[in-house]
This record gives C-alpha cells, sequence and structure tokens, in this order.
C-alpha cells in the first residue's frame, strides 16, 4: 500500500515538473501582467465612493476568476507571487463591499438631503431613485421622493407613493401623520396653483392640474377632495380653452386668413368633441364654422381662371367638411352653393319645391329634439360603447353599468332591501322592466335611513340607464327589420319611462338616446331615400308604359318623402324625371282636346288639331322619350276620304301647317294618287312654305328637316324642287 501510494506522488511531481517546464517566457508574462492588471483595479477601490459599489462588485467577482484560472501555475514563483497578492486584495476588498451595501441606500438618502439642502433638486431625485433601489422600504427616502414628485405637478404619482408608505411600510404614528399632511398640502398646493393659473388665462395648464386632482379623487382615502369644486374649476377651464379657439378663429377670419381660421375650426371641434359635456356655448362655435364656410364659398367663387381649379376644389372640399359639422339648413344651402359653383345645380322646379316645402320634417331627430341637440357626435362609436356598458349577450354577459353590477357594489343594508335588489336584477335579466322598477318601488318603501334611500336611488338610476339602453337597442333592431311602428312604440316608451323618472338631464340618459336617436335617424333616412329610389323606378316604367299623368302623380308623392331636418334625401332624379314628362304631359293634354273634337264630329277642326300635335311632337323629339303617337298621315288614310283629304291639306296650308298638308299629300300617295296627279298642290306648297316669312334660325331648322324628309323621296319630288327654287329667293330678300 505505502508503496502504491509514493508511485502516485512520484508521478503527480513528474507531471507537474514537466508541465511547470514547458511554460514559455512569453506566456508566463502574459500571465503576470494579466494578474497585475486586476491587482491595480483592486487597488483603486476606495470607500469614499459608494457609488460604485455595484461595480466593485462584479470587479471583485472577475478577479476572483483569474485566482482560480491561475492556481494551477502556482508552482512558478513569479505567478505565485502575483496570485497571493490579488488574493489578498479581493479578500480586504470583499470585506469593505460586504461591510457598506447594506449601507449604501442610506448614504445615498444623506447625499439627497445634502442636495436638497442645496436646491439641487434634480439630484436629490437621483440619489433618492438610487436610495430606493438598495432600500426599497426606506421610509423616508420614500417620502423626499414624493415631496419632489409633488413639485411636477403629478399628484396621482404623489399620493399613491405617500398611501404606499403608509399602508406598506409600517411608518411609526408620526411618520404616518407626516405622509397625511403631505397628501393633504398636496391637494391643497395644486387647486391653488390651478386656481392661480385660471386667474391668468392659462386654461390649458390648470387643466393639466386638474386632471391629476379629478384622478386622486376617484381614490381620496382621506376624504379630502371636493370633487364639485374640481369639476367645477375644470368646466371652466375648458370652457376657458373653447373661448380661446373662438377668439383665435374670429381674429384669423378678420384678418382674411381662411385657411387659419378653418384649421383652427377643426381644432375647436376635436376640443368640442371631447369635453361636450361640459361646454354650453354652441352658438359660437356654430357662427364661427358659418363665417368660415361662407369666406371659402367667397374664395371658391374668384377662383375662376382654369390655373387655379385644384385650389378651388380644395376649398369646396373644406365647404363639405365643415358644413357638415353643423348639418341641416345651413348645409343644405352650403351644397347648393357649391353645386352653383361647379356648374351643376339643379334647376329649380316652383312646384315641386312648393310641394316639398309643404310637407313637414318628420322624424326621431325633431320629435325628441331634447336629446339630440348634439349633432357632433360619433353616434355609432358612442352605440358600441353603451352596448359594452348596457346590453347583456352571449360575449358580454355582465355589462360594465348594468344593475347587475351596480347592486353588488352596495354597502350593508337589511336583508329585506338587498333581497329586493336581487329581485329586480333577476326580472332586469328576463327583461321584465316593469316587474324590476315596481320591485325597486318596493324596496323604496322598505328604506328608512338616508343610507337605505341613497342606495334605492342609485338602483333607480343604474335601471332605468339600462333599460333606456336596452330599449332603444330593440327599437336600432326593429328598423333593421322594417317594424317602424314597433321602433316608433319602444322610443316613445322609453321617453315615457324618462319623463316619470325625472331623468331627461341625466347625461347617461342623454348620451344614451342621442347616440340611438340619431342612428336610428339615420336608418330611417336610408329607408325613405330606397322608398325614393323605389318610385323612381316605378316612374320610369309609368313612362315607358305611356302611362304619364300617373308618373307625374308619382313624381308629386316621392317629393312629399321626408325625414327629420337633419335627414338628407336626394331627389335629383325626381325632378330629372318631371322635366322629363313635362313635354309628353303637355302633348297628352292636346291630344285629349284633339280627341275630344273627333267625339264632337268636327273632323276638320279634330284635323287641324291633330296636325299642330303632330308638329309639337316632332319638334319636341318625343318618339325618343317612347311617346305613343299615330301618325296624321295614318289617320287620313283610314279615314278613306280624298275630298276630305284634299280639303284639309288646304286648311292646313291656309293655317301654315306646311308639314301637315304634306303628311296630307302622303296619304293621298297611300291611297293611289300618281305624284303628278298632286303636282299643282306640291309646287305650291313648296312656294307657300319657302316663302314664309319666320326667323332665319327657324327657317334654317325648316330647311333641314325638309332636306331629311322629301329630298330623296321622288314622289314629293315636285314640293322638293319648288321649295328650293324659292328658298333662294327668300334667303335673297333676307
Amino acid at each position: 500500500m505505502i508503496k502504491k501510494i509514493s508511485i502516485l506522488l512520484l508521478f503527480i511531481f513528474t507531471s507537474l515538473s514537466s508541465f511547470s517546464q514547458v511554460l514559455s517566457d512569453s506566456k508566463r508574462k502574459d500571465i503576470v501582467e494579466e494578474i497585475q492588471k486586476q491587482i491595480t483595479l483592486m487597488s483603486s477601490f476606495s470607500s469614499e465612493k459608494l457609488d460604485m459599489i455595484p461595480v466593485y462588485t462584479i470587479q471583485i467577482k472577475n478577479a476572483e476568476d483569474i485566482v482560480i484560472k491561475y492556481d494551477i501555475y502556482k508552482k512558478d514563483n513569479q505567478i505565485y507571487r502575483n496570485l497571493i497578492e490579488l488574493s489578498t486584495l479581493v479578500k480586504q476588498n470583499k470585506e469593505m463591499v460586504d461591510f457598506l451595501t447594506p449601507r449604501v441606500g442610506d448614504w445615498f438618502y444623506r447625499k439627497a438631503i445634502s442636495c436638497i439642502s442645496n436646491n439641487e433638486k434634480q439630484k436629490a431625485y437621483e440619489y433618492l431613485q438610487k436610495s430606493i433601489a438598495y432600500e426599497p422600504k426606506n421610509l423616508m427616502a420614500n417620502y423626499e421622493l414624493a415631496k419632489i414628485k409633488l413639485d411636477s405637478g403629478k399628484i396621482t404619482n404623489t399620493t399613491s407613493s405617500l398611501i404606499n408608505i403608509i399602508n406598506t411600510m409600517s411608518p411609526t404614528e408620526e411618520q404616518a401623520l407626516l405622509c397625511k399632511s403631505l397628501i393633504v398640502y398636496a391637494y391643497d398646493r395644486n387647486l391653488a396653483k390651478a386656481l392661480s393659473l385660471i386667474n391668468d388665462g392659462k386654461f390649458a395648464y390648470a387643466t393639466d392640474i386638474l386632471n391629476e386632482l379629478d384622478k386622486y379623487c376617484i381614490n381620496d382615502s382621506y376624504n379630502i377632495c371636493n370633487k364639485k369644486v374640481v369639476n367645477t374649476m375644470l368646466s371652466n377651464c375648458q370652457n376657458g380653452i373653447y373661448k380661446d379657439h373662438i377668439d383665435i378663429t374670429k381674429r384669423a377670419i378678420s384678418m382674411s386668413k381662411t385657411d387659419v381660421a378653418g384649421d383652427f375650426v377643426q381644432n375647436t371641434f376635436e376640443y368640442f368633441q371631447k369635453n361636450r359635456q361640459n361646454i354650453s356655448d354652441t352658438a359660437s362655435f356654430t357662427t364661427i364654422v358659418k363665417d368660415v364656410v361662407n369666406s371659402y364659398i367667397v374664395e371658391a367663387k374668384e377662383l375662376n381662371d382654369a390655373t387655379n381649379n385644384e385650389a378651388k376644389l380644395e376649398k369646396i372640399q373644406k365647404v363639405k367638411d365643415l358644413a357638415s359639422l353643423i348639418g341641416g339648413k345651413f348645409e343644405e344651402d352650403a351644397l347648393r352653393s357649391i353645386a352653383s359653383i361647379q356648374g351643376s345645380k339643379t334647376p329649380v322646379d316652383m312646384k315641386l319645391d312648393s310641394i316639398e316645402n309643404a310637407v313637414p320634417n318628420i322624424g326621431y331627430a325633431d320629435k325628441y329634439a331634447h336629446y339630440a341637440k348634439d349633432s357632433t357626435i360619433d353616434a355609432k362609436a358612442n352605440i358600441k360603447q353603451i352596448e359594452k356598458d348596457y346590453i347583456p349577450s352571449s360575449e358580454n354577459k355582465l355589462p360594465q353599468k348594468s344593475l347587475a353590477v351596480e347592486s353588488t357594489k352596495t354597502k350593508s343594508l337589511k336583508k329585506e332591501i338587498e333581497d329586493k335588489f336581487y329581485e329586480s336584477r333577476t326580472f332586469m335579466t328576463v327583461s321584465n322592466f316593469e316587474a324590476a322598477l315596481d320591485v325597486l318601488n318596493k324596496a323604496n318603501r322598505l328604506a328608512k335611513i338616508d343610507l337605505e334611500k341613497q342606495e334605492v336611488e342609485k338602483m333607480y338610476i343604474a335601471a332605468i340607464r339600462e333599460i333606456t339602453a336596452r330599449r332603444m337597442s330593440s327599437a336600432e333592431y326593429s328598423i333593421f327589420q322594417g317594424d317602424v311602428k314597433r321602433a316608433d312604440s319602444l322610443v316613445e316608451k322609453t321617453n315615457d319611462l324618462i319623463t316619470t323618472y325625472k331623468m331627461k338631464e341625466d347625461t347617461a340618459i342623454i348620451r344614451i338616446m342621442n347616440s340611438y336617436i340619431r342612428v336610428i335617424d339615420q336608418k330611417v333616412c336610408q329607408k325613405k331615400q330606397d322608398e325614393i329610389d323605389v318610385f323612381a323606378y316605378n316612374i320610369i316604367d309609368c313612362i315607358r308604359k305611356n302611362d304619364f299623368y300617373k308618373a307625374d302623380d308619382m313624381i308629386n308623392k316621392a317629393m312629399q318623402i321626408k325625414g327629420s331636418s337633419e335627414c338628407r334625401l336626394d331627389k335629383q332624379r325626381l325632378r330629372q324625371l318631371k322635366r322629363q314628362i313635362e313635354k309628353p304631359i303637355e302633348y297628352m293634354g292636346m291630344k285629349e282636346a284633339s280627341l275630344k273634337l273627333l267625339e264632337e264630329k268636327d273632323t276638320m277642326k279634330f284635323i287641324l288639331s291633330y296636325s299642330t300635335l303632330e308638329q309639337f311632337f316632332n319638334d319636341y323629339q318625343l318618339a325618343e322619350l317612347s311617346v305613343e303617337h299615330k301618325p296624321l298621315r295614318e289617320i287620313l288614310v283610314n279615314f278613306g276620304n280624298d275630298d276630305l283629304i284634299i280639303k284639309s291639306m288646304e286648311q292646313m296650308v291656309k293655317y301654315k301647317q306646311y308639314f301637315g298638308s304634306l303628311e296630307a299629300l302622303g296619304a293621298l300617295k297611300d291611297i293611289g294618287y300618281k305624284a303628278k296627279q298632286t303636282k299643282q298642290a306640291q309646287k305650291k306648297i313648296g312656294k307657300m312654305m319657302s316663302l314664309d316669312l319666320v326667323k332665319r334660325q327657324d327657317k334654317i331648322n325648316e330647311s333641314n328637316k325638309v332636306n331629311d324628309l322629301y329630298k330623296d323621296n321622288k314622289w314629293f319630288k315636285y314640293f322638293y324642287k319648288s321649295y328650293k327654287k324659292y328658298l333662294i329667293k327668300w334667303q335673297k330678300g333676307e
């Protein structure tokens, strides 16, 4: 055994000796230099530089790794000597760091206090942050940090820090009182600062502070906040900012800087959208929008040059965008002015206008105008949030503001009232709203003290808001299904409920009603537009069937379709169809009068009248409008009486109905007359027709028509030659 151990030791010694022998001078030099670098670094440690403690910790770890790494070369005297020196420094520095680490937080805290004394708050803030990083439970460091945050106006950060100290750091009674005092001071100081800014007209800065105070008021643990005062001041600020926007816009308008005014109007609108509940003066906004729109219209009218067309279109688009903020009659007039500028104004039809204007506006926005005062809201986006807040569904089983949720927030009440709350919630779940309210009435009778009455009142408010949202949602769906009658009933029933419980001024109710009324109104408006489009289709069908009187009647009925004052219906197609049937209706009247003469057996007057009718038919190209007309020539042929035809031809020439007389000539042809047999009549008609004194343009039109109808017709060659011959004389006379 001893022999084996001796052999093993000999082997180890031999190996180490051989290992030592193979270490080159350059390798030894590199190792020594690396160890010396660590020695120099360890020698620079100082107990005065406590902010370096985190760095020292890392450096000590690196030095320890070096000692372990080169321990295998300790047989080398030079390396071993340096390793011993480094190990000693590591041990000393580690003891120093271990001693100082628990005290670093306090050291940073004292440095921060020194900086606070010298009014170096930024440095103090940095030191306090470092102190808390080492000692999160350092109560006084947290307190001083909260004080510094207070100067930034972030009261919620300050108060939350102080409340955290009280609740989690086990302060002494004096320390807790100190924190509470600072919370009160923070609130009072910021309120006073906000008031000072309001007095200086710096509403935006004051709003930032008041918003912070409002956040604090939500979780006011110590009953410090006066929310009513904060809300009043916020309202004053919002109205102040709004007034500033209005004043700047007016100033821009007065300086003829319409584009600047237009931008401010848009900014004002966006601000109004965010804070509309607290802004009461909407008249000023309406006035400046009208002023800016009118300025843009004037500028657009002045841009007549083609090179300014792009700028003109840009101003027209701005008119459309801004006019839509007000809507109603003003937007309608603005769009009419734009159409006039663009040259696309629909011709005025006094009769149609009077028919349309005689019918009053009918719609939810007018009938329930109390709720629909704010036309600037995004109603569709609002409804999505309302559904999330109040209306249960498969995805939203417990809406955030439903009675079911509100009833769970009630303070401890006597069992009878809590049971009623549960019962009313159950009825609401199955949409038995009347029963739910009846149960709440019973709960109200059970309430004896103020607390109970307040809780019942809360339940009433929650229930009515939920009922309002759910009924209005059903009304909207009824409109979607086309059941307008049911929608009317639901909206009326909802309004009666709100009136009965005197909640017409409740902001949540107004928001719900306003949003749904506008969306429903828009859907009804679309249905009315669809109704007008169906009328237009049926009118076209009537025209195709030559039933022009029915078409006219349908146009009049369609023009009487109206929605609310905010419903813009496109009736341009109706007006176009009205203009299209004006001449056909006039033709129908003339035709009826003519046929009446035939019924009275006054044949000659009938023929003369029908000749005038045919002239009217041709002049206004009624064939293109599919108006059915039986040619005079065909009627004369059907009479089969050549003497009557000749006599009627003479009468028509007498009354200068030349084309009618030519149709009579054609009738003679159709019953077997040769061209030569009518030669003299043709020449006479040609001469009289060409020499007839008419306006130059009428003569040109007549000549063109003669060319189209008779130039290549050999049977009428005598007429055509005579007409052309004497037309030259007429031209010389002209």
